[in-house]
């Protein structure tokens, strides 16, 4: 018996066609959406991989000079680039799932696939299916990455970079001197502040009232922190009558005072908001609108990290409304018009953000009204897409 072999161009619809027009009508669309799952999860991988490598590997050029210089061993080296990756990979997922979205559809066509799958009676849209799900899973990624581990990591790297490049001693052995420090309705001239052993020198602290008006001044040569108070030693208090009563005054010797204010909250003033998990930068903000000073930016910091954190999501919907919008697409301008958008995106995303830090747009107008327009254009091109 005599076969007519199948032309190798026209192999792989023809089978995928096949086995859906032979399988039952339930699992057709099940047998697809495996294949497109598998084969958009090894182009997410090798774009994530080409990524991440460029990034990484211009990084460390950009650094090298600094980190020969510093005498570092191939263990250090690694470590410093080990602390680099999760940041990096924020930065690249959003592409990378961008890239796979559009190569996944954009090969599928230029194969014929699609036109199978169309021919077989499938709705193509809900083949889209696998990899909104696995886009779904990056941006839960990408939260957890900005919220907490690249914060943490961010940290780790600049603490790697001040003491085994910089040279300089770890901030734990560096106190703070000479500082004033405005707290729960209180305000701190400090002179030395000791983190090993959570003492202050040399402090004075103005006390007031809910109208800003000085009830109190508490000088000593020594506050040390105990349990869950500052414990003075050797000081003086002064006690201003409300209304214009008078004053009084007492010194002392030792002396146990409940103040609001905690060794961590002196501790912090050396720790920069890219290190600042979401909770603690969440703390910082408060405790600023406590003491009447402006948040402005560091809620628009809070906010971006979470926003920011949909655009895997929303590249993907716009990838796959640019990879299905035509039967035959051309994967080289496809690309440079995806990549184009998403730039775009990034730039609207910087050019609100920065119009909210200013206080000229409303915060939450700032940082959600451009994944709100980019959403609506990438939703549009992919109901667009021709079934």
């Amino acid at each position: 018996m005599n076969f007519t072999p199948v032309p190798s161009y026209y192999s792989i619809p023809f089978l995928i066609y096949a086995r859906v027009m032979g399988s039952q009508p339930l699992l057709r669309p099940r047998i697809l959406e495996g294949y497109i799952a598998r084969e958009f999860l090894k182009l997410l991988s090798l774009s994530l991989a080409a990524f991440l490598s460029i990034y990484l590997v211009v990084d460390f050029f950009e650094k090298i000079d600094r980190l020969v210089r510093a005498g570092l061993g191939l263990g250090a080296l690694g470590t410093y680039i080990v602390l680099k990756i999760p940041f990096a990979l924020g930065q690249v997922l959003p592409p990378g799932v961008l890239l796979g979205a559009m190569l996944i559809f954009g090969l599928l066509s230029r194969t014929h696939e699609t036109l199978a799958i169309r021919t077989a009676g499938l709705d193509i849209l809900r083949l889209t299916r696998p990899v909104l799900v696995i886009a779904g899973l990056a941006t839960l990624v990408l939260l957890s990455l900005n919220l907490y581990l690249i914060p943490w990591t961010q940290g780790w790297s600049n603490l790697f970079w001040e003491t085994r490049v910089q040279k300089k001693p770890p901030r734990s052995l560096i106190n703070l001197e000479h500082f004033w420090y405005k707290g729960d309705q209180a305000i701190y001239n400090i002179l030395l502040f000791r983190k090993d052993i959570q003492t202050l020198e040399g402090v004075k602290i103005y006390l007031f009232n809910g109208n800003f008006q000085l009830k109190q001044i508490i000088a000593a040569k020594q506050a040390r922190w105990q349990g869950d108070r500052w414990h003075f030693s050797e000081g003086f208090i002064q006690t201003f009558a409300q209304g214009g009563g008078g004053e009084s005054g007492e010194n002392f010797l030792e002396r146990d005072i409940a103040l609001t204010e905690r060794p961590e909250d002196f501790g912090a003033l050396e720790k920069k908001v890219p290190e600042m998990d979401q909770s603690e930068l969440f703390r910082y903000v408060r405790r600023l609108e406590r003491d009447g000073y402006k948040s402005t930016s560091y809620r628009v910091e809070l906010q971006s990290r979470i926003s920011l954190s949909l655009t895997p999501l929303i590249l993907s919907i716009l990838g796959l409304g640019l990879a299905l919008r035509q039967e035959k697409v051309y994967i080289p301008a496809m690309v440079a018009v995806g990549l184009g958008l998403m730039f775009g995106y990034w730039l609207l995303v910087g050019f609100c953000a920065s119009l909210g830090q200013a206080g000229r747009w409303p915060i939450l107008w700032a940082i959600w009204m451009p994944h709100g327009a980019f959403g609506l254009l990438a939703t549009g091109l992919w109901r667009r897409v021709s079934r």
